[in-house]
Order: structure tokens, then C-alpha cells, then sequence
């Protein structure tokens, strides 16, 4: 129970299938923006606190600290492009904050930090 709600009324009150309440709680499941919000404000609390490191990331300016971390390791958008395995021109949009990297990317960037 999270805040008294069982599985099926967190289900019925959030419009989340159970099966993938269950598979959230199980970790079977990758968190997403979208399903964490629905949790947290379904139970009424602030989606942060269910955030894994990379809705975290993902949530706040992540563009800056993308741009930041390729700036401090002296890496141009297309050398760090080439590390990360994506093309220059997903570095410049993630760093406009026009497309999110995915767990993968971010996982590569990590490795930055």
C-alpha cells in the first residue's frame, strides 16, 4: 500500500494498468516522466521524489549540464557526438532541450561527470 492505496485503487484513481503498477514496484518496468507524474500526484506528492537518476536528469535543465560537461572535457558537439554514438546534430538538440537523450545516452554521459 503507498499511502493507503492498494495496487487497484491506485490503479483505478491513476488510470495506470496494475500489471504495470506491479511491474513498476518490481523494477521490470523503466520509470518514465509520464507514469511517475500520474503516481505522484494520484498519492499527492511531489513526482521528485519517485524520480530514478535519470528522470532526475532528464526533468531539470539538462541541456546546460549536457553543454557543460562537453565544454569542460574540451569536446567539440561532433567529438562527443562520435564518444556517445550519436550523430552532432542529437548533441545540439539535446542541448536546445528539443529531444531527451535516452537511458543509454545518459548513461554514456555519465561517465563524463
Amino acid at each position: 500500500m503507498l499511502n493507503g492505496l492498494s495496487q487497484e485503487e491506485l490503479s483505478h484513481k491513476s488510470g495506470i494498468d496494475r500489471t504495470t503498477i506491479i511491474r513498476y514496484e518490481n523494477n521490470q518496468l523503466n520509470h518514465s516522466l509520464e507514469l511517475c507524474y500520474k503516481i505522484a500526484k494520484t498519492i499527492g506528492i511531489d513526482p521528485n521524489l519517485i524520480y530514478d537518476e535519470y528522470l532526475a536528469f532528464i526533468s531539470s535543465s539538462f541541456g546546460n549540464k549536457i553543454k557543460n560537461i562537453r565544454k569542460k572535457n574540451k569536446l567539440t558537439q561532433h567529438a562527443f557526438g562520435a564518444i556517445i554514438g550519436v550523430h552532432r546534430k542529437t548533441i545540439v538538440r539535446w542541448e536546445k532541450e528539443q529531444l531527451s537523450p535516452t537511458r543509454e545516452n545518459y548513461l554514456s554521459i555519465c561517465k563524463f561527470m
